[in-house]
């Protein structure tokens, strides 16, 4: 198996030019499709582009197309860093992420202040900055800060609205990818994989570009709205369903919420999942129950962990190492240690640091709670700075009580507050009261006393609701509990924003 991702791509393109690489579409909607060899020339062409360009930064800033994976090659092939910038980023968001890098080359699918196009790359045209100077003071002081070696620049969405960018190395990528590889390489059956998640995010850019790469797969990568996902929150089922049954995938990568929608469409329509082989869930914790309904449907679904910090992947379950409520054993590229406060502690394929700052350890700090068991099977209880002390005591983890109640379809925006509070509270995004009620005490029934909700906030409108979260969808946990204090504290003042129910 070939070492390094550039490798791979050449190899496969000597060896077996006229296989087919990748699946896309273009402008019209139809289907297009790029060999090897293709690939390997187009990014070659668009390598010398950049390098003309004198580009020292290149963002991509478009819907997953072919475009954009021949762009993010390019660049990796040209040693230029690259930043994806997600398309659900605010207009302050992606300033921020723009100065922060000092980007002087854009990819684009849809324009954006202060650069002006100067060539296409198929469906996406390349923009420079205006009067932007590679060679002025700013300029190299705002480079200076990307850490010598980056090739690849992502930024993950805090609660504060600003997002981090993580500096990973040609290294780093390679190192995960081949784990990731050796990993799949044992289910030889795979031949398609179907791209779900914006390739903004680190793990489907991983996982649907690179490892396919790496294997000689073909990966389906077509824009969020053709698999039914627009922005970063909204789902629509029978896109995906339309998506499933034409291109029969044997592989995806799904969050939690994902994989509950691929769990309803295959109750309804079996045989839309007869070709998966590998299902790969992330992002959030998945409660045992929900895997054992996706196993009672035949769906191969397989848990893992992960964060960008690492390359985006540190342990995997897989058919032959299977513990369901566990993300799965540690990949030969990380190690692994529990702190003596309960923190996942990793080193191996680590970032090189944030824009501005190396990382000063060699075992990265994740933030998240977990425990390894005597099988090496890892399994993470939540984060850490989001663990709510209960007024008596109790340490709790919110993201255990929300995943529990991805159960029920009335809970899926479960949020868990309750800080020095005696009792916990749910907010959750419904008018109907009963449905609610009648899910918060079965789920009740499951938990230990000091983890039950005791009382409930409905939030009756979407637009109050999505002001309690990130761009990409995370509770802003501190924001959330004093919103609640404010609601509880003046409840007859809004009445049409929420309504507070006791279980």
């Amino acid at each position: 198996m070939s070492k390094t991702i550039l490798s791979a791509l050449f190899s496969h393109a000597s060896q077996r030019p006229d296989a087919i690489a990748f699946i896309g579409q273009n402008a019209l909607g139809e289907t297009e499709t790029l060999t090897f060899q293709q690939l390997s020339e187009q990014v070659c062409h668009y390598a010398e582009v950049f390098s003309k360009l004198q580009s020292h930064c290149i963002a991509i800033y478009a819907e997953n197309s072919l475009s954009w994976l021949i762009a993010d090659l390019a660049a990796m092939y040209a040693q230029i860093p690259c930043v994806p910038l997600p398309k659900f980023f605010s207009a302050a968001q992606i300033e921020h992420v723009l100065s922060h890098t000092g980007t002087d080359t854009l990819i684009y699918d849809q324009p954006l202040p202060e650069f002006e196009p100067c060539g296409e790359l198929k469906a996406c045209a390349i923009g420079r900055r205006s009067g932007f100077d590679s060679m002025t003071e700013s300029a190299e002081r705002v480079a200076a800060g990307i850490l010598p070696g980056t090739v690849k620049i992502t930024f993950t969405s805090g609660s504060t609205g600003q997002p981090k960018g993580v500096c990973l190395s040609q290294h780093n990528l390679d190192q995960v990818t081949s784990s990731l590889a050796q990993a799949m390489a044992k289910q030889s059956d795979l031949k398609k994989h179907l791209v779900m998640l914006p390739l903004s995010t680190l793990l489907e850019n991983v996982t649907g570009v690179y490892v396919p790469l790496m294997l000689g797969l073909t990966s389906v990568v077509l824009n969020g709205a053709s698999v039914g996902l627009q922005g970063s929150s909204q789902f629509v089922p029978e896109q995906f369903a339309g998506a499933l049954m034409q291109y029969q995938p044997n592989s995806l990568v799904l969050t939690p919420a994902l994989l509950h929608a691929l769990i309803a469409v295959t109750r309804h329509l079996p045989q839309l999942a007869a070709s998966l082989l590998f299902v790969a869930v992330g992002g959030a914790r998945v409660t045992p129950q929900t895997l054992v309904e996706a196993h009672g449907l035949g769906l191969p679904v397989y848990e893992g962990y992960g964060l960008s910090e690492c390359g985006s992947v540190v342990s995997l379950n897989t058919p032959d190492a299977n513990c369901p409520g566990t993300a799965g054993k540690i990949l030969p590229h990380a190690e692994v240690r529990i702190a003596d406060d309960g923190e996942i502690l990793v080193r191996g394929a680590v970032a090189l640091g944030y824009i501005n700052q190396p990382l000063a350890c060699e075992w990265v700090a994740t933030g998240d709670l977990g425990d390894v068991d005597g099988q090496g099977f890892l399994s993470v209880q939540g984060r850490k700075k989001n663990q709510i002390i209960t007024g008596f005591g109790r340490n709790i983890s919110p993201e255990w009580i929300e995943s529990e109640g991805q159960q029920w379809d009335a809970l899926r925006s479960l949020i868990v507050v309750g800080e020095a509070k005696n009792r916990l509270m749910g907010v959750i995004l419904s008018q109907d009261v009963d449905s609610v009620t009648a899910a918060i005490t079965a789920l009740n029934h499951q938990l230990p006393d000091y983890a039950q909700i005791c009382q409930v906030i409905l939030v009756l409108s979407p637009q109050a609701y999505r002001a309690l979260l990130t761009a990409n969808g995370r509770p802003k946990r501190h924001q959330i509990e004093e919103q609640v204090n404010v609601w509880c504290d003046n409840i007859e003042s809004f009445q049409k924003t929420i309504k507070r129910i006791d279980i």
